[in-house]
């Protein structure tokens, strides 16, 4: 069964063609992986996914609902979670007050003007808010840092904030947005432990990466695209076995050795 289904999807800046009639599908319980050269649509793909751009053709189907014109907060509620390349964090809060704003819209929905006036509903909202950080906190092992403010982090252990966050928003599918650049091979490896206990605990990934270590250890199957077409699909090793992906994309160092 698929979580999410894309049908020939296009989209078009002006005379430029980013991403061509692409189509594929991220199966239930799987960790999907999209990758390609610089500049070959994978950020413009997950960009129309949740709602950032329309597409110019194409359909978008999430948990059998097509969701290709909808705004990206509508598709949030859904259970489509999103991180971004860039961090966004509020450095001077602490990690766990960052995960508790990434869940107000899910634990606290009564509104701004009720929590205000209403002291008892705003104790109960925050608890919740509070307890729920908490078992994201504990789930991706990150119980230590809970109280230190985000702007004093490493910058990997700020990429991790950001995935808990995510978490907060109750997702059913997380779109990856390159997660592992700029991490150090230690790095690489607490972010492949922790994705498998995202995974673990019932959430579906779907990741754009370029560190292929990353890419081959945890992806059940990977998309590859080119000028904004996709060439390949399948399994890790059969995508390193691929002539035409070795040639467009990963060299002969990644070809898997018989």
């Amino acid at each position: 069964m698929s979580v999410l289904e894309i049908s020939n999807l296009t989209k078009r800046f002006s005379g430029l063609v980013a991403v061509n009639d692409l189509s594929f599908s991220v199966e239930e319980r799987s960790i999907h992986a999209l990758i390609g050269p610089n500049g070959s649509g994978k950020t413009t793909t997950i960009n129309m996914i949740d709602g950032v751009f329309a597409p110019t053709e194409g359909k978008i189907v999430f948990h059998g609902q097509e969701i290709t014109k909808k705004p990206t907060h509508e598709i949030s509620r859904l259970g489509l979670g999103r991180t971004f390349q860039n961090i966004k964090l509020f450095h001077t809060l602490t990690v766990k007050e960052n995960l508790m704003v990434g869940g107000h819209m899910f634990y606290a929905k009564e509104g701004i003007l009720r929590f205000l006036l209403d002291i008892r509903l705003a104790r109960q909202e925050e608890k919740r808010l509070e307890e729920e950080a908490g078992r994201i906190l504990e789930l991706m092992n990150m119980q230590d840092v809970a109280n230190r403010r985000v702007g004093g982090l490493p910058y990997g252990m700020m990429k991790m904030v950001e995935l808990a966050r995510t978490m907060m928003t109750a997702p059913k599918l997380i779109l990856l947005d390159e997660p592992a650049a700029g991490l150090n091979p230690s790095e690489r490896k607490k972010l492949m432990e922790i994705l498998m206990r995202i995974y673990e605990s019932g959430v579906d990934l779907f990741l754009i990466e370029h560190n292929m270590d990353v890419v081959m250890n945890i992806s059940h199957k990977i998309t590859v695209i080119n000028f904004g077409s996709k060439i390949a699909e399948g399994k890790p090793a059969q995508i390193q076995n691929n002539p035409e992906v070795i040639q467009a994309y990963l060299g002969d160092r990644y070809q898997k050795k018989a």
